[in-house]
């Protein structure tokens, strides 16, 4: 099927641009599979047929979603805070991976930057915890009211300090789950199992993997505010680790495809999902170690 979709993407360039355009309009309500498959687009047209077609279909999801964003009431910053960080920077990563054809530099170039972005955050707010406390005070009313939370005050605390953090983490997902599936695509096309060598190999390096080790550890013993919120972004990059990692193993059959299964079933479950990151950092944590280790 993702193959299908792929060919018929490249056969006509208007199909991409109109396929952009349409899961970018769809892609309002946030961080969701359509926000993926739209950054997807201009991707895989990027790499698969010239940067100036994966301009154009990332300015028509940007376009399209952000016209959506402001008619239900969005303010001007959060839309296009929203549509370039959705439709703009993954286009930048595919043109990365088209000039460098690494796609290991534009994973950590990912990292990086998120974990940039939510410096500036903090370096430029007065108090990037309030930031969020009229909205969650608004939320947890209405769950007060609902009957459903009894101590609103003590939720939103909890929250502020961790919004950041969670809104960083997640929008790291979601531009690396558009990266991959359109590096994905292009490879079904043209060299299929190029794409999975290339996941299996994914490390954050020397550099960005004793950045990661440290901000967790320091996360773990002290309560600073900011480094809080970068121990979600090291945690989402640690675990991808552990995902290619886990990949290997089974490449190189120590692991069953059926244990690989059970654990994106787990990933995806809400109850478990926690857990399974937890579990998948900490072997990219050890496995960016042993790493290390070896080129010393």
């Amino acid at each position: 099927m993702h193959r299908a979709f792929a060919a018929w993407l490249n056969e006509r360039p208007w199909r991409a641009v109109l396929s952009s355009a349409s899961l970018g309009a769809l892609s309002y309500q946030g961080l969701s599979p359509f926000a993926v498959v739209a950054g997807a687009v201009p991707v895989f047209v990027t790499l698969r047929r010239d940067v100036a077609l994966g301009a154009s279909c990332a300015l028509a999801g940007a376009i399209a979603a952000a016209l959506v964003l402001l008619r239900i009431g969005q303010s001007p910053v959060a839309t296009f805070a929203y549509v370039a960080a959705l439709f703009v920077a993954p286009f930048a990563l595919g043109v990365l991976v088209r000039q460098t054809q690494s796609l290991n530099l534009a994973f950590q170039c990912a990292v990086l930057g998120i974990g940039a972005l939510l410096g500036v955050v903090y370096a430029v707010l007065d108090n990037p915890a309030g930031f969020w406390e009229p909205l969650l005070r608004e939320a947890a009313r209405s769950l007060t009211q609902k009957g459903l939370v009894t101590d609103a005050d003590a939720v939103v605390t909890s929250m502020t300090h961790s919004l950041w953090g969670m809104c960083a983490a997640l929008f790291l997902l979601t531009l690396l789950g558009a990266l991959f599936l359109g590096r994905w695509w292009q490879s079904l096309l043209e060299a299929p199992g190029e794409f999975g060598r290339e996941f299996r190999a994914l490390r954050l390096g020397q550099f960005l993997g004793v950045i990661a080790m440290v901000v967790v550890l320091v996360a773990m013993l002290k309560d600073i505010e900011m480094i809080d919120a970068l121990a979600w972004v090291a945690v989402t990059a640690l675990a991808f680790q552990g995902l290619a990692a886990a990949h290997q193993r089974k490449q190189s059959g120590r692991m069953s495809r059926g244990t690989l299964v059970a654990m994106y079933i787990l990933l995806i479950v809400p109850l478990s999902a926690f857990i399974m990151v937890s579990v998948l950092a900490g072997w990219g944590l050890a496995d960016n170690w042993r790493r290390l280790r070896l080129s010393t």
